[in-house]
């Protein structure tokens, strides 16, 4: 593989969750909706001038993508609910079911897939197979996220980061297979229970 290629992928991951990354407050959800908005038209950009094309010409509907990521997030942010406040915003809701899953999509599979295409071998995790590039960006979106929410404590950067790398290896293997359509849609199916979960418990206190 040319490591140059994984390089500049990283920088322009690295450039654009940069307001992300300074911009989380600890204390203020509502932080990450301005910085997450500057981090979308960073990707827009990011995805123009790279000129990454249309790495998966794959664009079908499929309710069994939409099944698993609905199953998914409400097992994993039902269990980070009983476990952990979520914190949430009047602007959570478009933070993460528009922008969080379009950047990340752009960023981390349309672009991030586009410079790693020639890891595409497939490996076995459990019962699943999929390609090495999918499981490196899922990695790298782990770390990102981490540092991200590491400010909120080490528990919570953590538990953010395997919410990460479990959303990027779904999005992954369904914009491989689906388009990259359909990995943004997967994504704000997983997001939606973070959403709910947020709100409801909001609402009870």
């Amino acid at each position: 593989m040319n490591w140059i290629d994984l390089l500049e992928a990283v920088v322009i991951m690295i450039v654009v969750y940069l307001p992300l990354l300074i911009g989380k407050s600890k204390r203020s959800e509502e932080s990450i909706f301005w910085a997450s908005m500057v981090s979308v038209f960073l990707a827009l950009v990011a995805t123009f001038v790279v000129g990454s094309g249309n790495l998966v010409a794959i664009n079908s509907f499929s309710y069994l993508v939409i099944l698993i990521a609905l199953v998914a997030g409400f097992i994993s942010y039902g269990l980070y609910g009983l476990n952990f406040k979520i914190a949430y915003a009047k602007f959570s809701p478009i933070t993460w079911l528009v922008f969080f899953p379009i950047a990340d999509n752009l960023t981390f599979r349309h672009i991030g897939l586009f410079y790693t295409s020639e890891l595409i071998y497939k490996i076995q995790i459990f019962a699943w197979y999929v390609t090495v590039n999918v499981f490196l960006l899922a990695i790298i979106a782990a770390l990102v996220y981490f540092f991200i929410y590491i400010r909120n404590g080490v528990k919570i950067g953590i538990i953010e980061a395997v919410m990460a790398f479990v959303i990027g290896m779904i999005a992954g293997y369904i914009y491989f297979n689906y388009g990259i359509f359909m990995a943004i849609i997967a994504e704000m199916l997983f997001n939606f229970w973070r959403v709910l979960f947020g709100f409801t418990r909001k609402a009870v206190k």
